[in-house]
């Protein structure tokens, strides 16, 4: 495999892809890690453009290097100072990847998950995540919530990013408009609100719209839900973390759907 050592120049575009405004800017973002690197190389949605290498990586890194390489993949080698500047986490992974933003508009899937401003990297990580596990491959992203190119959500996610349809929305009031143009049923999970989790049921093309941390769902994603509801608990916590209550309910329909399907699927007994 042919490597090129890591020039000052390249070195400078990576560590500017730390911030938003630069992602933005060049529509390109980072894959940090053993882990997503190789989701990244199954992804038929992302691309990397160029793949950074510490030099004294373990071989597994230089194995999945040489995997990028076979798909045309330009491979930079770093020394060990170089890439601890690279790279977002405060332990490196041994690989990085330079990602390019999709170029096609994402499908829209039969079943999404609607993040309404919820701020925390490592929560949105996880909820993708766990959309993914749960068969959740629609995600909608409103405005005023952490960047979901922000390098802690793309190493939270575990690589699941690379396998989801995500939509970023420019403003809250059109991407709801979009989301009923397309004939979606919202429903919203908001504590202390509305029906138990379990009195819900499913429609064909659902929304589950989940809050910011602090605030929960905004004023006008609540107005446009259809239904409202919460999981129950014992009351002695004010809430559950929105990554971990996401989880639940996820599960809840997972769970449903099966034992329908199982139900449906059955064979009267013999006599």
């Amino acid at each position: 495999m042919q490597t090129v050592a890591l020039g000052e120049k390249l070195s400078k575009h990576i560590r500017r892809l730390h911030e938003r405004q630069e992602r933005d800017r060049h529509g390109e973002f980072l894959a940090e890690g053993l882990r997503v690197c190789r989701e990244l190389l199954r992804s038929r949605a992302y691309r990397a453009l160029f793949v950074v290498l510490r030099e004294d990586a373990s071989a597994e890194a230089w194995q999945l290097a040489r995997e990028f390489a076979r798909s045309g993949t330009p491979i930079y080698r770093a020394t060990e100072r170089q890439f601890a500047r690279l790279a977002h986490a405060e332990t490196p992974q041994d690989i990085l990847a330079v990602v390019s933003y999709p170029i096609e508009e994402p499908a829209w899937e039969e079943r999404m998950l609607l993040l309404d401003a919820v701020a925390d990297p490592g929560n949105v990580g996880t909820l993708i995540r766990t959309a993914l596990w749960f068969g959740w491959r629609g995600i909608l992203v409103l405005p005023g919530g952490v960047d979901v190119y922000n390098p802690k959500v793309v190493r939270a996610s575990a690589g699941a990013l690379f396998h989801v349809a995500l939509h970023r929305a420019d403003t809250p009031d059109e991407a709801l408009q979009e989301l009923e143009r397309h004939g979606y049923v919202l429903l919203g999970a908001q504590a202390g609100t509305g029906i138990p989790l379990e009195r819900v049921r499913l429609p064909r093309r659902a929304v589950i719209a989940v809050g910011n941390e602090a605030h929960g769902l905004s004023e006008m994603v609540r107005r446009r839900c259809r239904v409202l509801f919460h999981v129950p608990g014992s009351g002695e916590m004010e809430s559950l973390n929105v990554a971990i209550a996401t989880a639940i309910v996820l599960y809840h329909f997972w769970r449903s759907h099966a034992t329908a399907a199982l139900h449906a699927g059955a064979r009267p007994r013999s006599r």
